[in-house]
């Protein structure tokens, strides 16, 4: 009890804290002078502000406040922190200021047991590596081209050595408030045949899957060993994007598997981005006025595009 860890809903600052109901979450600022209460992650027995030590139990009920009992009006059970939503799926933890908004379950739908039928258990994973990364590219432009694989026969021969990306293989699938693409591993590789494979695909997950969750979050599970990648992708203005990778694993995965993966990533990260650097520059130039998309290959971009209308409008 106590453990908690502070972040952000998109522009609100949030913290999630664990106590004796379970675990909630509250909007991170302070009802006296909305300076930020928590910061960080550890464990804490009460959360107190660092501006005037407003302090607050692990409800979120204010406990205490210096000098308060001069003010014949002031009730500390008027000023608890605002409760935001919080659910968990697996290792993760989700929250919405929006106390209205529908459940987790509502946006992930069958997405749990699309990642469970690959062997995958998300409830066994173990976190360890996270980086902070901003690229020369609208957010847009970015979750565009993760949403295709029409480019990765020609722009990723490494991923290309391990999953078989044929049009008749690889699998998209749009649903109401995700994407998913799915292939399964090429014999060559997991026979050692042809074409040296960029990694050892050979373990309990047999089926590579890549989801995107609207609006920001995307996953990545590759053949082998239970591994899971996910990205979180927030604009930085129109021409760049900023975000973070978080890398998990199963408990037994050994090392240099693991770091073997870990580069295999960040190998097809790499050569993303320079697709989508050079798209930005050709987006920037507004020559030609406007491009097409392919209704089957690239399907899920175009889906992605009616949602942000939608969100737009």
């Amino acid at each position: 009890m106590g453990d908690f860890v502070a972040g952000t809903a998109g522009r609100i600052p949030i913290v999630a804290v664990r106590n004796d109901q379970g675990l909630s979450a509250f909007v991170n600022v302070c009802r006296h002078r909305r300076h930020l209460v928590m910061s960080g992650c550890g464990n804490r027995k009460t959360m107190q502000c660092a501006y005037h030590a407003w302090n607050y139990g692990l409800d979120g009920s204010l406990k205490a406040a210096p000098r308060c009992d001069g003010d014949a009006a002031f009730r500390k059970e008027d000023f608890p922190l605002l409760p935001a939503r919080v659910d968990t799926w697996g290792p993760f933890v989700f929250v919405n200021a929006d106390l209205e908004a529908r459940p987790l379950a509502h946006y992930v739908g069958e997405l749990p047991q699309i990642i469970a039928q690959c062997g995958l258990d998300l409830t066994q994973l173990k976190f360890r590596k996270r980086e902070e990364w901003r690229a020369n590219a609208n957010w847009k432009v970015m979750l565009e081209n993760y949403l295709e694989c029409y480019h990765c026969a020609v722009a990723h021969l490494g991923f290309s050595s391990v999953i078989d990306v044929a049009p008749d293989a690889y699998v998209l699938r749009p649903f109401e408030w995700f994407c998913s693409q799915y292939a399964p591993v090429r014999a060559s590789a997991l026979e050692s045949k042809g074409k040296k494979a960029a990694y050892d695909v050979r373990g309990a997950v047999t089926q590579s899957q890549y989801h995107f969750l609207w609006p920001n979050l995307t996953f990545n599970i590759n053949p082998g060993h239970p591994n899971l990648s996910l990205d979180l992708w927030l604009p930085d203005g129109p021409d760049f994007t900023r975000g973070f990778t978080e890398q998990y694993f199963g408990p037994d995965v050994p090392d240099d598997w693991a770091e073997q993966l870990m580069a295999f990533n960040k190998e097809v990260g790499d050569e993303d981005d320079a697709l989508t650097n050079a798209v930005q520059v050709g987006m920037k130039s507004g020559l030609p006025p406007r491009g097409r998309f392919l209704t089957n290959a690239e399907q899920l971009p175009i889906h992605f595009e009616r949602l942000v209308l939608a969100a737009l409008t």
